[in-house]
Order: structure tokens, then C-alpha cells, then sequence
């Protein structure tokens, strides 16, 4: 017995009537369910003081939810694939006439260390210009640009500035991000995100609302970013700071079996609450290993 065929969806229909498809080098699921691209909006809140930041539109079902979700949203989005950057000039003809969205074309990150310096010039142009103070990440992103782009927009040494990213992402991505001490998939990455922002899965999604339908599951991911500390707090980075923290995160991170009295030596560990020469890092809280790092 012939097993059917699987309905096309409109994603499938639209891309197949412009001669395109997914390409692999981008890492392309679209979403496919207009739904669960409304509520990805209604959660970003946009307004007349807010600018959404969008890497990898696709077709633009989540800028259309964008846009739709009131009447004051401005959308920048960056897509590097020519073929959909067309189809999106197309459809989205009116909102870029009447500079409801702008939409740039090119690469979101500029290597792994950088978000597109266009991107976050125009970002930043657009928040001055139109008074648009709140910066807000609202995307599908690809698997393969995810913790790039949201790590660098954590660190913010190009001064994006964003106040909240809401992405969708893998669910084990989503989950490392904002795992604790003594876990398994606690990192450098965790750390990272414990100290620049309040994060929480804001919902999980089935691989229905993408297509092509990944083989991973995947979550929205909400961070909102704490604002850069101007005092030495426990639990808050300094600017100035954070490059050199990363750095000492990831040695820690690198050898996790290892006692901080080995990760460290020659120098001895600093007598902080909590810590102990036999420590690992895996059991230290971001706030402790930050103390440790400016204790050296």
C-alpha cells in the first residue's frame, strides 16, 4: 500500500512557485504556523518606542506577525538569501515604502565574534532617528547562527544595545543557556547569559510549526538583558569586564573534571565563601566565579 503524500503547506507552495527551496548552508526551517508566529509577537510587545530586530525573515511570517500586532511595529530584518530577500521586497513592497520595515541583505553575524556591523548601525540609527529607545531580538533563528548571535548580543561590545530577544531556537540550546550548577550541560554559555540576563523558555515547539521539519526540537527562548553594572556588584558584569571574564570562563569550563587548584596554578585559589581549592567549576554559580575572577 503506497503511503500518501504529505499536504503541501503555504510555506512549501509559496517557496516552490518562486523556484526555491531550503538550503542547508543556511540552516533553513521556516515557520509555518502563522499562530505560533502571532504569539511570538503579542510577546514582544512592540510599540512606537520600540525597533524588532529580525535575522533570517524567510518568507516573513514572523515579520508580518510583527507588523500586525500593532499599528506603531517597525521591523528591521537582515536575510542573506538573495532569492527570499526578493520575495520579501515583494511582499512586504508597502511596509518598506511607508519605513514600517527595512530590510538589508547580507549575512546576520560578521564571523563568529561580531553581529553584521550594517545591522547593528542601522539598528542604531533607526533608535535615534524615530525615538525608538527599546531594542527588542524577535526571530526564528537558524541552528547554526543561534548562540553566536545571541552571545553577541549579550556581550554588546558593538553596542547594539537590545533589551530583550525573544527566539526561536533548538530546545537543548535553549536549555544549556539557562542551565545551573552541578548540570550536566552547565557552561561558560550558561554563565554567560546568568549574569546579562533574566531568561525563561517561554514556550516549546513541535517540529509541525517549522518546514522543512527539523529532526531537533525547538523552544522560544525569552533573555531580558540586565543593563551593564557601574559598580563592582556580585551579580552583574562591568562592561569592561566581560571580554576578560568570557575568556576565563571557557579556560574554567574547558577541563570541567578539574579542581580550580589545578585549572589555576600556579596561582593559589582566592579564599572566597563557598569555594575551595577541590571545587570545580561546574559547581560554582556564575556569581561565585565571578568573584573568583576578580579576586585573581
Amino acid at each position: 500500500m503506497q503511503t500518501p503524500a504529505r499536504p503541501r503547506n503555504s510555506v512549501q507552495t509559496l517557496l516552490e512557485s518562486r523556484g526555491l527551496s531550503p538550503r542547508k548552508i543556511f540552516g533553513q526551517n521556516f515557520m509555518a504556523d502563522a499562530n505560533f508566529a502571532a504569539a511570538i509577537a503579542r510577546d514582544a510587545k512592540l510599540n512606537e518606542k520600540t525597533i524588532a530586530v529580525e535575522a533570517g525573515p524567510g518568507t516573513g511570517l514572523l515579520t508580518r506577525a510583527m507588523l500586525d500586532s500593532n499599528p506603531h511595529a517597525r521591523v528591521l530584518a537582515i536575510e542573506i538569501d538573495r532569492g527570499l530577500s526578493e520575495l520579501l521586497r515583494e511582499t512586504f513592497a508597502a511596509e518598506i515604502a511607508s519605513n514600517r520595515l527595512t530590510l538589508l541583505e547580507g549575512d546576520a553575524l560578521d564571523g563568529k565574534h561580531r553581529i553584521s556591523p550594517a545591522l547593528c548601525d542601522e539598528a542604531k540609527r533607526i533608535s535615534e532617528k524615530e525615538g525608538r529607545p527599546r531594542v527588542v531580538i524577535c526571530a526564528n533563528l537558524a541552528y547554526n547562527i543561534a548562540t553566536p548571535f545571541l552571545a553577541n548580543a549579550a556581550i554588546d561590545d558593538q553596542g547594539l544595545g537590545a533589551n530583550m530577544a525573544l527566539a526561536t531556537i533548538q530546545l537543548e540550546l535553549a536549555e544549556r543557556m539557562l542551565a545551573g550548577p552541578d548540570r550536566s550541560n552547565y557552561g561558560a554559555l550558561s554563565v554567560l547569559f546568568a549574569l546579562r540576563a533574566n531568561g525563561r523558555i517561554a514556550r516549546k515547539a513541535g517540529g509541525e510549526i517549522f518546514w522543512p521539519r527539523p529532526n531537533v526540537e525547538s523552544a522560544v527562548i525569552e533573555l531580558n538583558f540586565k543593563p551593564w553594572s557601574e559598580t563592582t556588584q556580585l551579580d552583574a558584569l562591568r562592561r569592561d569586564e566581560c571580554a576578560a571574564f568570557q575568556e576565563f570562563v571557557k579556560k574554567v569550563f574547558s577541563q570541567r573534571r578539574k579542581t580550580m587548584r589545578a585549572l589555576l596554578k600556579p596561582v593559589p585559589v582566592p579564599t572566597i565563601p563557598g569555594v575551595n581549592p577541590d571545587s570545580r567549576a561546574e559547581a560554582l554559580s556564575p556569581e561565585t566565579l565571578l568573584a573568583v575572577f576578580r579576586a585573581l
